[in-house]
């Protein structure tokens, strides 16, 4: 019998399994009250917002909508404030020692994603979307944050992470394929062929040293598309050889996550650089971001625009 088709099937472990489950329940709402929160108010005000600028005077939702109404008013002081709040959150957690024990960086990452995607949206509802002279500026700076922190977002998940969000050492990177590697081979009886062949499939035909920035993004992207079409020609090989379909099941996590971190290891140092170069371009766009909004809150205020207060 082959020896892959000894194996038992590994018990789950119940507390993480527990975290996990919790962990999707929380991306989960945060999706449902991301959609409800940017689709929401298209749908209540879309007849006004489909409404020529010289006639919105006249319609009947524009006391409501307009950027000083109630409606209106509260889209941009909520959505301004879930732009300071995720920001400050993130900033803190990430930055501050009296904060580092509180939950997991990745956590407070996904939520800071949240505030900062569905904030700037109720933003562009609070202009009604009118973009002119200082708030073009603030609004083309802040679509800028937006994009940049997409990309940002993926070059950060690229760089390996403890358990606790926190950026891992080579050495413990190496510590933790090793591990995988012994895994792989003892536990599921892989043999140096089929991890060879793996492992091919994570890295690039060049040394990853030698690419440039738009091949390695190219790179990460085709081989995110094609290496799940790889993998399934090394499960069929596996299956011709009498490999039963359960062990071959859970070989499948195992693999992409021996692939996920071999790739990543090889570009550690590419995508530390692209991280730090992103930020010298997010930055500033965040900052002027929060300067024009404190100069249109403050002209706001100064001229009696305080919503419900």
């Amino acid at each position: 019998m082959n020896k892959l088709q000894k194996i038992s099937t590994p018990s789950i472990i119940g507390k993480a399994s527990v975290t996990k489950g919790v962990h999707t329940l929380y991306i989960l709402f945060l999706l449902t009250v991301g959609i409800v929160a940017v689709v929401g108010p298209g749908l209540y005000g879309y007849g006004y917002y489909r409404t020529p600028l010289v006639e919105r005077p006249f319609h009947p939702q524009y006391d409501d909508l307009k950027p000083t109404g109630f409606r209106g008013h509260g889209y941009g002081i909520v959505g301004a404030a879930m732009i300071i709040g995720g920001v400050t959150l993130y900033s803190s957690r990430k930055r501050l020692r009296i904060f580092s024990g509180i939950g997991k960086v990745k956590h407070f990452l996904e939520f800071h994603i949240f505030l900062c995607l569905v904030g700037p949206a109720l933003v562009v509802y609070h202009t009604t979307f009118k973009f002119g002279g200082l708030v073009a500026v603030s609004f083309w700076s802040m679509t800028a944050v937006v994009l940049s922190g997409v990309i940002g977002r993926y070059f950060y998940v690229q760089i390996p992470k403890g358990i606790q969000g926190n950026e891992m050492s080579m050495a413990e990177l190496a510590t933790e394929n090793e591990r995988l590697q012994n895994e792989l081979e003892k536990q599921f009886g892989l043999s140096p062929e089929y991890l060879k062949r793996i492992d091919a499939i994570a890295l690039p035909q060049t040394g990853a040293a030698q690419m440039g920035l738009f091949e390695t993004i190219n790179f990460f992207v085709m081989n995110d598309l094609t290496h799940r079409w790889k993998l399934r020609k090394i499960y069929a090989a596996l299956r011709a050889r009498g490999t039963s379909r359960d062990v071959i099941k859970r070989l499948r996590s195992r693999a992409n996550v021996r692939i996920m971190l071999t790739r990543r290891i090889a570009f550690l140092k590419q995508f530390r650089s692209l991280f730090y170069y992103w930020h010298v371009i997010h930055l500033p766009f965040s900052i002027v971001m929060f300067v024009i909004l404190l100069i249109h809150v403050g002209v706001a205020v100064a001229f009696g625009y305080t919503w419900i207060w």
